[in-house]
């Protein structure tokens, strides 16, 4: 058995978004990776088909060096739409693939390009959202520079457009110029939509779900009180769904409110598990599929409105994957009893499964073989007691080739968020550094602390307005367990993470002495000067809870800047230049900071990267300095390792 490399990592395939087929004969889904190579920005992907029952194995359906993703069958499953870039790299437009063969064909010429799209029931039409590009006045302008933003005015909505089908010759825009639409979905006769009064991130408070129909007035719906997912119509078009998040202390985490068959809107289900993320009607049209977060782990469940209102839980062999942060989702055949998913766990990356509502379940791809023979670190969720008895869990990674009763270096590695969470899954990318660690010596303890998402809104939010305080003793009781365990060297501790993480690793290195090594990335680590990220209605009205600007103190008790003076502790400061989100100076008042008071700091900076990292020499690059950091610290080493492993990269 060899360990795990950084050639591993970067040969690895996600697989993501599985739709099954309306006859549930066959599951179409997308293959990509997790970085762009030079010469393109977004990472290629491809789409594949498998069928069902396990028959053949996966068949690739589209070819390239661009991205295709996002498929959708047509009602009468003939026909696969999907998103691609072929023709201008970065503007998606949706293309239509025939299943009985032949070339995929171009539906849609966008400007700015489409971010989805839905089918309406009867397959006659497709309505898809795109922003709205600039005019020929301002294009001219761009051309000359004239291109002074004026912040918070001549906002670029994005709207809904709607093309009919097979016959495309016409689009037609059927919202309003002054509507954001962040969701829509068929309902009755037309679509409904969700919308926001700003393209804000974080003005998302007073979202509302519109009746639109062509040539008529809209009509309002309901009301949301925050942020709001999964927003879809029944098959019979009579009834809508949707998850509300809870935004302030006395809501429920998440609740799932429905529209059934023309009735008021109703909430159903509140904090099913530890918080719903995802939801979609059974071909019923009287029941609904419900992921959500449980701790380390998801789970499947099926409500039936006309019963007792309890969750009934559907057993799945693994952790449902996520499409990125906070996005899990899966599709259900035209007969209701079959399902097409996307599942990993600890040590098994993702991969396609057929699941049947009566238990079955089968793997259908097998895709990263190459990881066969790779000696990979065990996983487990532990739970411990914090100091004042709360239950506090997260997931333990042992080094790869573990011997028992031998003590070995650990790193903390934190979540961002904070209201975000580790699951059991697979560890191994530019931001999952677990099974990298692993293979390089080291226990790996993924902590979820008081205000992670996963354990229900008082969980989440008893670390409001106490950022550092309240949840770092959380990791430190995590970390005296794995050393009690006699799987951890005290003496030889490093902590890191990303975003909130980082934010978490700034905190540590002004608290303790305990780290012999940090890596902060991407860290918050002034909270007054925060307030420049483009969310800056978040903090005071989702986690300070107060105006920085009328009373700064609780901000400047949780900034690690005001704790500088106190570390001892080596810091690696990583960070992206164009990160909007984080902005590059959070890390560098670190930096500037630590240098200042002549602490032993480094800090790298990579060039185009927003909040996260994705070009592959970037990743690379990173992966190989985190390692290096914490060797030279927690290990001795007879001469460093190169920074950047050479890595060939070939495009199809």
């Amino acid at each position: 058995m060899t360990t795990l490399s950084l050639s591993d990592i970067f040969a690895m395939e996600q697989i993501i978004d599985a739709q099954i087929s309306p006859d549930g004969t066959q599951i179409a889904f997308v293959v990509t990776r997790d970085y762009s190579v030079p010469g393109y920005t977004t990472p290629e992907s491809s789409i594949w088909c498998v069928p069902f029952d396990g028959s053949n194995p996966p068949r690739r359906l589209t070819f390239g060096s661009h991205a295709d993703h996002f498929p959708r069958w047509s009602p009468d499953g003939r026909t696969l739409a999907f998103l691609s870039d072929r023709e201008k790299s970065d503007v998606f437009q949706i293309y239509t693939l025939p299943l009985v063969g032949g070339e995929a064909c171009r539906l849609t010429n966008v400007k700015g390009g489409v971010t989805s799209f839905k089918w309406s029931p009867d397959g006659k039409a497709l309505a898809f959202v795109t922003p709205d590009a600039p005019n020929e006045a301002e294009e001219q302008r761009l051309k000359l520079r004239d291109d002074a933003d004026f912040v918070n005015h001549n906002y670029k909505f994005s709207r809904l457009w709607v093309l009919d089908y097979p016959a495309k010759d016409e689009v037609r825009a059927i919202t309003p110029a002054e509507y954001q639409v962040q969701d829509f979905a068929w309902y009755k006769e037309g679509w409904v939509i969700l919308i926001s009064q700003t393209p804000l991130l974080d003005e998302m408070q007073g979202w509302t779900i519109l009746s639109i129909q062509e040539n008529q007035a809209p009509f309002k719906l309901a009301q949301v009180k925050y942020s709001t997912y999964g927003l879809n119509g029944s098959a019979d078009g009579q009834s809508l769904a949707w998850i509300d998040s809870g935004c302030d202390a006395k809501s429920s985490a998440t609740e799932l409110w429905v529209i059934h068959q023309g009735s008021a809107p109703k909430c159903v289900a509140q904090d099913y598990a530890g918080g719903m993320l995802w939801t979609d009607w059974h071909p019923d049209g009287e029941s609904l599929l419900i992921i959500a977060v449980d701790g380390t782990h998801t789970r499947l469940g099926q409500l039936k409105l006309g019963g007792d209102g309890k969750v009934e839980d559907l057993t799945l062999p693994m952790n449902i994957a996520e499409i990125g942060s906070w996005r899990f989702r899966l599709s259900i055949s035209g007969d209701g009893q079959r399902l097409g998913c996307v599942l990993e766990d600890g040590t098994n990356p993702t991969a396609i499964w057929g699941v049947t509502l009566n238990g079955e379940v089968k793997q259908l791809s097998f895709f990263n073989s190459h990881l066969e023979g790779v000696s990979l670190g065990k996983t487990e969720t532990i739970r411990w007691k914090a100091e004042d008895g709360r239950e506090i869990e997260g997931v333990l990674i042992y080094p790869s080739g573990y011997e028992p009763g031998k003590r070995y270096p650990l790193v903390a590695d934190i979540h961002g968020g904070p209201t975000w969470y580790w699951l059991d899954r697979f560890m191994g990318s530019w931001h999952d550094w677990g099974q990298w660690l692993a293979a390089n010596g080291y226990a790996v303890l993924l902590p979820n602390p008081r205000g992670s998402a996963g354990r229900g809104q008082e969980f989440a939010w008893c670390n409001r307005q106490n950022w550092g305080w309240g949840d770092f003793g959380d990791v430190l009781t995590g970390i005296d367990l794995v050393i009690e365990r006699g799987i951890a060297d005290a003496d030889r501790l490093g902590i890191g993470g990303w975003s909130y993480g980082g934010f978490m690793t700034a905190w540590a290195i002004g608290h303790t002495n305990r780290f012999k090594a940090a890596v902060v990335g991407a860290g918050v680590t002034n909270l007054l000067s925060f307030q420049a990220s483009d969310i800056s209605h978040w903090l005071p009205t989702q986690q300070m809870l107060i105006n920085p600007y009328t009373d700064p103190t609780v901000y400047l008790r949780s900034s690690p800047i005001n704790y500088i003076a106190d570390v001892t502790t080596p810091t690696l400061v990583i960070h992206g230049a164009a990160d909007e989100r984080v902005r590059l100076g959070q890390g560098r008042e670190l930096y500037h900071g630590l240098r200042i008071l002549k602490k032993q700091v480094e800090m790298v900076v990579y060039p185009r990267e927003p909040h996260t990292l994705g070009e592959l020499h970037h990743q690379q690059d990173m992966l190989q300095r985190v390692v290096n950091w914490f060797d030279q610290f927690l290990k001795v080493l007879p001469e460093p390792k190169p920074v950047v492993s050479e890595l060939e990269v070939n495009r199809v």
